[in-house]
């Protein structure tokens, strides 16, 4: 898998930091919210010149206050040279706020409440990655083989499985060291939450496949990962798969996977070959849920109770992306989808996936959810504006 990322954040907000805080008072960046509603946490990049070495320490100080905010320095091709910085912002309707970025020593102490993945040796070779709010793992190429050499505690799937978390701060070691003492440990609820999330051979949540005679089919399970950057802020991972389709038409991908802090939501660049249209989508499990589908906000939703609990898993599309949707009703089992079809434009397409359980406390309901999905297609749609401050 070649060695690339892309830094496509959820406001894709560059700058170039030209002096590179050559003086003690740094450079001021104007961060800008052009919607008239208040947006929540949402991650800026500046760009850094090549001449910041990792031996010097970048700080962001919000100016109003004066106070140092969380931060993460990026050193993409491990070259020791840092690329960018990363930091959060949270912004009132039509609000600017500006930030000092500057050398000095961090202040802000290491969190659990962070972005975060690993490969998983010790689950057969799972890949698994969460932010505060959600996480999410996928399969690899052990667990396939076991499968079709017919061995137990195999999983043939390129489906996304959901973790549901009631916590803020990181399980993934938790859950998994808890699994490796007391096999079944994570499917139950010990108080952080659980995974009841069936996948089996369907998409999951947000897997991919490719339409061929109006038939989905779907790719199997990731055969090789790269961990780009591992947070605290953001987590960016590439998953490379085989080809599949069919005799006729087979189709290549490469994925490149996006986590930030404080939202629902994976982001998914995709590199494909093969197809002008991609699949994406979510289980329909039983059949017991309703569907939603906004085609001018781009996003489709399934609602359905869960275990005594209730969950959504969602699909939004940057709009340019977006080709249409279908809705797959079967009785054979997880083959039930609702399907959001993908324009291949130069070889990429791009989407984001997630979910909302009731447990976790973090929405109301449907509506809520559903409003917060229109509320995010609008951000993706109107980025933060960052501009070099006077």
């Amino acid at each position: 898998m070649k060695n690339q990322f892309y830094y496509i954040l959820f406001a894709v907000l560059l700058l170039v930091l030209s002096s590179c805080t050559s003086n003690d008072n740094g450079m001021v960046v104007s961060v800008s919210n052009s919607l008239d509603v208040d947006r929540t946490v949402e991650t800026v990049r500046v760009e850094l010149c090549e001449s910041l070495s990792v031996a010097t320490g970048v700080v962001v100080i919000d100016k109003a206050s004066n106070v140092e905010i969380q931060s993460q320095l990026v050193d993409k091709d491990k070259d020791n040279v840092f690329e960018a910085i990363l930091f959060q912002v949270k912004l009132s309707a039509n609000e600017s706020r500006d930030f000092v970025i500057k050398e000095g020593v961090s202040s802000v102490k290491p969190s659990e409440v962070k972005t975060y993945a690993r490969f998983v040796p010790e689950r057969t070779d799972d890949f698994t990655w969460e932010n505060d709010k959600v996480a999410f793992r996928v399969y690899g190429p052990t667990a396939q083989r076991m499968v079709e050499e017919g061995q137990e505690g195999g999983t043939l799937s390129g489906g996304v499985d959901c973790w549901l978390k009631k916590v803020d701060y990181s399980i993934i070691n938790k859950w998994y060291k808890g699994n490796d003492e007391n096999p079944g440990y994570y499917h139950i609820d010990h108080g952080e939450g659980l995974d009841n999330y069936h996948v089996g051979p369907s998409l999951g949540c947000g897997g991919t496949g490719v339409m061929i005679d109006g038939e989905l089919v779907t790719s199997l399970n990731y055969t090789g990962y790269n961990v780009l950057s591992n947070g605290p802020v953001e987590t960016a991972f590439e998953l490379a798969y085989a080809p599949f389709g069919s005799e006729k038409k087979q189709v290549s991908q490469s994925k490149t996977g996006i986590i930030n802090l404080g939202n629902n939501f994976t982001k998914f660049v995709i590199e494909v070959k093969g197809a002008d249209t991609l699949t994406t989508g979510v289980t329909l499990h039983e059949n017991q849920g309703v569907t939603g589908v906004d085609s001018v906000a781009c996003w489709g939703d399934y609602w359905s109770p869960h275990f005594g609990e209730e969950i959504g898993n969602a699909i939004v599309v940057d709009p340019k992306y977006y080709a249409g949707y279908s809705k797959v009703v079967s009785n054979e089992k997880d083959k039930s989808h609702l399907l959001m079809h993908l324009k291949v434009i130069d070889g990429k397409v791009e989407y984001y996936t997630g979910f909302a359980w009731s447990g976790s406390k973090q929405f109301k309901g449907q509506k809520e959810w559903e409003a917060y999905l229109s509320k995010f297609a609008r951000q993706i749609s109107n980025p933060l504006k960052i501009t070099k401050a006077n």
